[in-house]
């Protein structure tokens, strides 16, 4: 299938000062011309972009897509940690037929909010990888780890080998990650475990670190160190990693960071939400550790639009530091984008439209009057676009919305799948 997008507004996110007006060619999935088009090229399908900007496609790095059945459940809790308590009661109870209608509504959500590409982290994570190839959009999927060495290592046992011909399977669709949940949930054994398999499987690590100043007390108490500081003293600079939420690093950290492959992924939303804080990401950026955006979970945000944490990210930032030029609006759109296609390990095929890269392609209409007139494109987009403004969305060159319809989602169907399930988890809930 080749495919010609046409009289488009070109933002690739390479550099700050490269927009100009053009023609995107793609060809299976691979975009073969960028601005000017080879002259043999004759498209299958021609989609006219005029009026229209052309992004990649956003880059989720840090959600729980079966969580969505908590979507405004239990909100009204003092902190993360009691709001933690209520969900995993019901959370108990789930089996893995449940994870497969959650992940399928919230891959819709992203889809018609401008996401290409995921991080997860559940329990069960089959169903959700058949959310994905269902869907066709992109995934890293998390093996997650509570607890020991010895219920992680039979866990790793049990469903790594399912995860890699999963992978295998999904002709780049799908990769996996190795996911322990958190230095409060996890022992230094399964941290240990989860880095040597890592290490061992090319894959990279996915955890929460520095969520709450409780999270930091407590493991100065039972470690004698910062969360941060730990995971390094257990060996997570050996391997590729992104941490979630980050929003209470020690000074010493920062520095750790830096020196790392590590990636920080910011969770505006749900930070605030639950009252966690503010992430420092000024003080990130001037460290040169790299940044991602994520949703977090919908039972903590609660939604799953990236468009919604870009503009959070950046009026926080200037809220935090008292400067509202402290990180600027083209690099929290690079967060969302190209920042987190390299905490995935994923650069090299997408987060910027370049020839040669997978055309994982949005379109945003500005023809509308919240981005008239444009002036600066990059505050534009962060400040004043909406996810509602997403027109189309390409992934590996295959349409996943065109003029804001679904095409490899039934919603209706979904929505109906969504709200049986939930009523059946909470029947057995009672």
């Amino acid at each position: 299938m080749k495919t010609l997008i046409t009289n488009a507004t070109i933002v690739p996110m390479t550099s700050e000062d490269q927009v100009f007006l053009g023609s995107i060619a793609v060809d299976g999935r691979t975009i073969v011309g960028l601005g000017t088009i080879p002259n043999n090229f004759q498209p299958d399908k021609t989609i006219d972009a005029e009026g229209m900007i052309a992004l990649p496609g956003l880059v989720n790095a840090h959600t729980h897509l079966s969580m969505t059945y908590f979507r405004n459940y239990r909100d009204s809790v003092s902190d993360l940690h009691d709001w933690l308590e209520e969900v995993w009661k019901l959370e108990d109870i789930l089996v893995e037929e449940d994870t497969y209608p959650a992940s399928l509504l919230g891959i819709a959500e992203m889809i018609v909010s401008g996401t290409t590409c995921f991080a997860d982290m559940y329990f069960f994570p089959e169903g959700t990888c058949q959310a994905v190839m269902e869907s066709k959009i992109k995934a890293n999927i998390g093996l997650t780890l509570f607890g020991g060495i010895e219920d992680s290592r039979t866990r790793i046992e049990q469903r790594l080998p399912i995860l890699q011909e999963i992978s295998r399977q999904s002709t780049g669709l799908i990769n996996y990650d190795i996911a322990p949940h958190a230095v409060y949930t996890c022992t230094a054994e399964t941290y240990r475990l989860a880095i040597e398999t890592a290490k061992a499987n090319g894959c990279r690590v996915h955890t929460h670190a520095s969520e709450t100043l409780k999270e930091v007390q407590d493991c100065i108490r039972d470690h004698g160190m910062p969360p941060i500081a730990y995971l390094e003293s257990l060996g997570l600079s050996t391997v590729d990693s992104y941490l979630a939420h980050c929003v209470h690093p020690t000074e010493a950290e920062f520095n750790v960071l830096a020196g790392t492959r590590t990636t920080v992924v910011h969770n505006p939303s749900s930070n605030c939400k639950l009252a966690s804080g503010i992430a420092p990401i000024s003080t990130y950026t001037d460290h040169s550790v790299s940044l991602a955006l994520g949703t977090d979970g919908a039972s903590s945000n609660n939604t799953l639009d990236l468009f919604q944490e870009i503009r959070l990210a950046a009026m926080l930032s200037s809220v935090a530091t008292g400067n509202p030029v402290a990180v600027s609006p083209f690099e929290i759109l690079r967060m969302a984008t190209y920042g987190g296609a390299k905490a995935l390990g994923r650069e090299k095929e997408c987060g910027t439209l370049e020839i040669g890269k997978d055309a994982d392609i949005i379109l945003l209409d500005s023809k509308n009057a919240h981005m008239t007139p444009l002036n600066n494109m990059f505050s534009a987009l962060v400040f004043s676009a909406k996810s509602s403004d997403v027109q189309t969305v390409l992934c590996a060159g295959q349409l996943l919305m065109e003029n804001r319809v679904l095409q490899t989602i039934d919603l209706q169907k979904s929505l109906d799948l969504v709200n049986r399930a939930w009523s059946d988890i909470q029947d057995r809930a009672d």
